[in-house]
C-alpha cells in the first residue's frame, strides 16, 4: 500500500490548487475611452458590483488602472462557463421592473421588442412601476447574441444612447432642468447618459472635463459635442450622426430637437467634443 501514498499525497495537491485557498481574481487594465458601465457589459456584471470588488470611491477611472473584474471566492471549484456573448438565454423569462427601468432597456438587455414585450404581458402603454414582473420571451434566432456587448465599446452603445434620448424629441426646455418633464442641454445629456450608468457632471463646461477629446472629423456616434455661445462652453450636444446633434436647444427652438452641426450658428460656436463611451 505504500507505494501509493506519493499520488494520494499529489492528488490532494491539485484538488487544493482547484478548489481555492486564496482568491482567483480575474482583472482589466482601463484604457482610453473606458467607463465602468462599459466594462461592466463586456464582463457581464454591474458598475456597483465593480466599486465594490475595487473600493473605487466614484466612477472615474485611470488609464492603465487594473480592475478586478471578476472575484472568485476560496474553497470553490472554478467552472468553466461560457463568455458572456456565448451565454443562451432561457425560452421563457421574467424580469421585476427596477427604479430607472423602461420598456426599451428591458428589451435591449434581453434581445427582444418594445412590441414583443407589450404584447406578452397585455401592455396599454409603455409606462412600468418599481416591482412590476414582466413576461420575457428572448429572442432565438441568434441565442449567441443574448447580453453580446460590442467589444469596440463606442458604435454600439452610441447608437442605443442615441435611440434612447430620440424617445424625448420635442420635451420642452427648462432650465435646469433635468428630467423628462423638462430638459437643459447639459440635464438632458445627463438624464440621457446616467440611463445607462454613466454619471455626467452637472454644467456643460464641467462635462466637457469628462471622457477623451477626438477631433471634429472623427466623431462617432454618442459622442458629447460642446458649444460657446460666448468666452466659455455653454452648450452640449450628443452627435447622432450625418453631421446632426440631438440636443435641447432653446425654449424657443422646440427643446429637444435634431441641429445640424456642420453650418449656422452650432458650426461658428463649436469648441469640441468627448468621447465618454
Amino acid at each position: 500500500m505504500k507505494k501509493f501514498v506519493p499520488a494520494m499525497i499529489l492528488a490532494m495537491f491539485f484538488l487544493h490548487l482547484t478548489t481555492g485557498g486564496a482568491y482567483a481574481n480575474e482583472t482589466y487594465t482601463v484604457k482610453s475611452g473606458d467607463n465602468l458601465w462599459k466594462i461592466a457589459q463586456t464582463y457581464n456584471t454591474s458598475v456597483n458590483k465593480l466599486i465594490e470588488l475595487n473600493n473605487l470611491p466614484n466612477d472615474f477611472l485611470n488609464i492603465g488602472q487594473k480592475l478586478i473584474v471578476k472575484a472568485t471566492p476560496p474553497n470553490s471549484i472554478v467552472a468553466t462557463t461560457p463568455a458572456a456573448s456565448e451565454t443562451v438565454p432561457p425560452a421563457n423569462a421574467t424580469y421585476t421592473v427596477v427604479s430607472g427601468d423602461n420598456l426599451w432597456l428591458i428589451a435591449n438587455q434581453f434581445n427582444t421588442s418594445v412590441d414583443s414585450i407589450k404584447q406578452l404581458n397585455n401592455l396599454e402603454s409603455d409606462a412600468l412601476y418599481v416591482g412590476q414582473v414582466l413576461n420575457i420571451t428572448a429572442s432565438t434566432t441568434d441565442a449567441t447574441s443574448y447580453t453580446n456587448v460590442s467589444r469596440g465599446g463606442a458604435p454600439s452603445s452610441g447608437d442605443r444612447i442615441v435611440q434612447y434620448a430620440a424617445k424625448f424629441l420635442g420635451t420642452p426646455y427648462r432650465y435646469e432642468g433635468k428630467s423628462p418633464a423638462g430638459f437643459d442641454c447639459s440635464g438632458f445629456t445627463s438624464y440621457v447618459f446616467e440611463q445607462f450608468g454613466i454619471n455626467l457632471y452637472r454644467t456643460a463646461a464641467d462635462q466637457y472635463k469628462h471622457g477623451v477629446a477626438v477631433a471634429k472629423d472623427e466623431l462617432q456616434i454618442g459622442d458629447l459635442v460642446f458649444f460657446a455661445g460666448g468666452s466659455s462652453i455653454d452648450h452640449v450636444g450628443i452627435y447622432s450622426g450625418n453631421g446632426q446633434i440631438i440636443h435641447s436647444s432653446s425654449p424657443t427652438s422646440g427643446g429637444v430637437i435634431y441641429s445640424t452641426l456642420n453650418s449656422g450658428y452650432y458650426a461658428n460656436t463649436y469648441v469640441g467634443a468627448k468621447r465618454i463611451l
